[in-house]
């Protein structure tokens, strides 16, 4: 029950495939990765794009030394780029911080409360004005 040698040849080409193809992290992961050699969460999410950026850089700079495109197209790629890393990176900015969430959250509970300590009072002024 061998195999013919086409189909074991095929199966040492997919293994060898499986090896050079290796899952890249994801960017919680890296974010995670940084956080945890003792960055703040917004220091690791600029480390994270500033990878991003350095890897992309050297991909097109590498792909412009095989491909000898124009500097035109490279420009482009390159403006393209960046303006997706500016708009990620006001966004990672608008974020409120884990503090600014928690007094948002308190300051909200707060003026609840008040809402509905006033409601009650406002609910027995009524039921008592109208009962006498």
């Amino acid at each position: 029950m061998e195999q013919p040698p086409a189909e074991e040849s095929s199966k040492n080409k997919n293994n060898q495939s499986n090896k050079k193809a290796t899952r890249l992290p994801s960017p919680r992961e890296l974010v995670s990765h940084y956080e945890k050699q003792g960055m703040e969460t917004q220091e690791a999410s600029l480390k994270v794009i500033q990878d991003l950026q350095g890897a992309l850089f050297r991909t097109i700079t590498a792909n412009r030394k095989s491909n000898r495109t124009s500097p035109d197209v490279t420009s482009a790629k390159l403006d393209a780029i960046h303006s997706r890393l500016l708009t990620l990176e006001m966004k990672v900015d608008s974020k409120p911080s884990y503090p600014q969430a928690l007094a948002l959250g308190v300051a909200s509970a707060g003026i609840w409360n008040a809402a509905l300590q006033l409601w009650n009072s406002v609910r027995q002024a009524t039921s008592t004005s109208g009962s006498s």
